[in-house]
C-alpha cells in the first residue's frame, strides 16, 4: 500500500503538467513524511513549476528536510540556473547557492557554481554580488585552490591581467597547501 502511494506520487512529480496536481501530491509527501530527497528533486524540477512555486516548496522543504539543506539549495540553485532565460533566475540561483554556502561552509562546490553565473560580457549587478559572495564565503572553503584557479580564469576572461595573476598565484599557493 505504502510502496503504491509512493509510486503514484513519484509518477505524478515526472509527468503532471498540472501545478494543481503537483500541489496536492506534494502535500501528500510531506503529510506521509516521506524524506526522499531524490523524490522531491525530481519534483522541483518538474517544468510546470513557476519561479514563485519551485520557491515556495524549496522553502517548505528546507523546513522539513533540515539535514538536507546542502542538497535541496544545490538542487534548486541549479534549477535556476539552468532555466536561465531571466535575470531573475539567475538572482535565485545566486540565492541559493548563498543558502548552501551557510549551510556548509566549507563547501567549494557552491562558489564554483557562482562563478559560472558570472556575466563576462555584461557588466549586471548579480557580478558584483557574485565576486562579493566569494570574498565573505572563501575564508571557510577547504579546497580554496578550485576556487581560485576558477577566478584567475575569470578575470583573465574580462581582461584584468592583475587580478588573474593573482588568484593564479593564491590558487597555487593553496594547492600546494592542500597537498600537504
Amino acid at each position: 500500500m505504502q510502496n503504491d502511494i509512493y509510486k503514484k506520487i513519484e509518477w505524478t512529480f515526472r509527468n503532471s503538467n498540472s501545478p494543481d496536481e503537483l500541489f496536492d501530491r506534494f502535500s501528500d509527501a510531506v503529510k506521509l513524511g516521506i524524506n526522499d530527497l531524490s523524490l522531491y528533486k525530481i519534483f522541483l524540477a518538474n517544468p510546470a513549476l513557476s519561479i514563485d512555486e519551485i520557491k515556495m516548496f524549496t522553502g517548505k522543504l528546507l523546513k522539513e528536510m533540515p539535514d538536507e539543506q546542502f542538497q535541496l539549495s544545490m538542487w534548486a540553485a541549479r534549477i535556476f540556473e539552468n532555466r536561465q532565460v531571466s535575470y531573475e533566475f539567475i538572482e535565485n540561483a545566486i540565492h541559493y547557492y548563498e543558502i548552501a554556502m551557510k549551510s556548509n561552509p566549507s563547501s567549494h562546490e557552491p562558489l564554483l557554481e557562482m562563478i559560472k553565473l558570472y556575466n563576462s560580457d555584461m557588466d549586471l549587478p548579480n557580478n558584483k554580488k557574485i565576486l562579493e559572495l566569494i570574498d565573505a564565503f572563501i575564508p571557510s572553503v577547504n579546497i580554496k585552490s578550485k576556487v581560485y584557479f576558477s577566478l584567475a580564469e575569470l578575470y583573465k576572461k574580462i581582461n584584468d591581467l592583475n587580478n588573474a595573476s593573482r588568484y593564479l598565484a593564491l590558487a597555487n599557493k593553496a594547492a600546494e597547501r592542500e597537498r600537504s
